[in-house]
């Protein structure tokens, strides 16, 4: 391939059509009918039509990206729904802590826990990056009524010691 040329991307749901015609007519009048896809093409999307039909057709390819350690990620996916369900913040440098944990914990040695795995691992699981607020940042339940105790405390406080308005900054 030159330099100029660029690589193209084909959805699921053209290499399907292309192949249903190169099963009629043949590859080569396939090639000349869509044009850019060649041949070699055509022939590895003939062998892979099974898997092409079962797809999601929105994608382009069929990488699953499945996971190298389904019992380790179902832990961690678990950990962070419950942290989370609890209103704590999760970031990602906790999840990779974490999975690290858990990871020595069920005696798996070949983990790295790094930043990328992290990224598909949330991918991969519907999990997005944007945290629930903790419970910290919520007022406190009847927050209006001790405001308005702690107001009262401050005037009658400001009449006993005999402060009027603005004299307190003298004191400053």
């Amino acid at each position: 391939m030159g330099s100029k040329e660029r690589q193209l991307s084909y959805s699921i749901a053209f290499k399907i059509e292309v192949t249903n015609y190169a099963e009629k007519h043949g590859n080569r009048a396939a090639e000349r009918r869509f044009g850019s896809p060649s041949t070699e093409m055509i022939q590895a999307w003939r062998k892979q039509r099974d898997d092409l039909i079962k797809a999601d057709k929105s994608k382009k390819t069929l990488c699953s990206c499945a996971p190298k350690l389904p019992k380790l990620e179902e832990c961690v996916k678990k950990w962070i729904t419950d942290h989370r369900k609890n209103g704590i913040a999760v970031s990602t440098k906790i999840i990779l802590i974490e999975a690290r944990r858990l990871a020595i914990e069920m005696y798996i040695t070949d983990f790295a826990g790094t930043t990328s795995w992290c990224e598909r691992f949330m991918r991969r699981n519907g999990l997005c990056r944007h945290a629930k607020t903790t419970k910290a940042q919520k007022l406190p339940c009847e927050y209006e009524r001790k405001i308005t105790v702690f107001y009262k405390y401050v005037i009658n406080m400001r009449k006993k010691l005999c402060f009027e308005k603005g004299t307190w900054m003298r004191y400053l």
